[in-house]
């Protein structure tokens, strides 16, 4: 396994071109941050007709491709081993070779979906009580604060100071967030992460507890989709694991195109 540098720019970006949706947090990450250029490191594992895998790490988060089914998921697994990782995520038929090398860590599986356009059938409006707005650097504390209070994101967020850096990439690397707020607290957030001129993928959509089944996640994700399109963007992507979120998500407009696994 050897590090790309950025001479290596044009051959990743190939390597990874049939699979844009799967692909997107690489294509991003290394369209706007770098091939070599912390927190963002793209490792190559050759072989005998050309690259084997591909693995992309982001601070301690790592994505594994390959154009091949049957790589060698044996040597990927010792390059891993040998490094501090927080987890591994990538295609689902691509981490089901993998796990079995890591016996101790939890796959979660997701539905990987694509959105093209804002459903102009989709009905839900922000709710009267909801003011929805762009976030910025200075929201970070509330945006944290709300992040870390939910149960599903607690692998995620739980008060390391790491979280706060990743938190800021998101604007540093052309990210957007939108929030909303009721009666002057935040109460829901949706991002836009691995931003390229191309796509995004939509993550961090919360909404606290107690303030769920009102619409405000549906509204904040649709706000940030039609401003994404507006900046210019193909395609937005997102994961869900929840049936009842798949339904809010298509009917905003969002198709699924596969699984994709998180190791943890």
């Amino acid at each position: 396994m050897y590090a790309c540098t950025e001479a290596d720019r044009p051959a990743i970006l190939a390597y990874i071109e049939h699979e844009p949706e799967i692909n997107l947090f690489i294509y991003g990450d290394v369209e706007t941050v770098g091939v070599n250029k912390a927190p963002v490191q793209v490792w190559v594992n050759p072989g005998p007709k050309g690259w084997d895998c591909l693995i992309l790490q982001y601070f301690d988060s790592y994505i594994l491709y390959s154009q091949n089914p049957g790589y060698d998921a044996a040597a990927a697994a010792r390059f891993l081993r040998g490094r501090k990782v927080e987890g591994i995520s990538g295609k689902k038929e691509l981490l089901d070779r993998l796990a079995p090398y890591f016996p101790g860590k939890t796959c979660r599986v997701t539905y990987m979906s694509r959105c093209n356009a804002v459903d102009p059938a989709f009905a839900s409006k922000a709710p009267a009580d909801l003011e929805i707005r762009e976030l910025g650097p200075e929201d970070l504390d509330e945006t944290l604060e709300l992040l870390r209070s939910i149960d599903e994101f607690s692998d995620t967020y739980h008060g390391a100071e790491q979280e706060r850096q990743q938190l800021a990439q998101c604007w540093k690397c052309g990210g957007m967030m939108i929030g909303g707020f009721a009666q002057g607290r935040l109460v829901t957030t949706a991002q836009t992460t691995a931003a390229s001129p191309r796509s995004a993928m939509v993550v961090g959509v919360a909404t606290r507890l107690q303030e769920r089944g009102r619409g405000y996640a549906s509204a904040a994700v649709a706000e940030l989709c039609r401003r994404s399109f507006a900046q210019g963007r193909e395609f937005l992507c997102l994961f869900y694991h929840n049936p009842a979120a798949g339904r809010i998500y298509h009917r905003i407009g969002f198709a699924e195109v596969g699984g994709w696994t998180m190791m943890n």
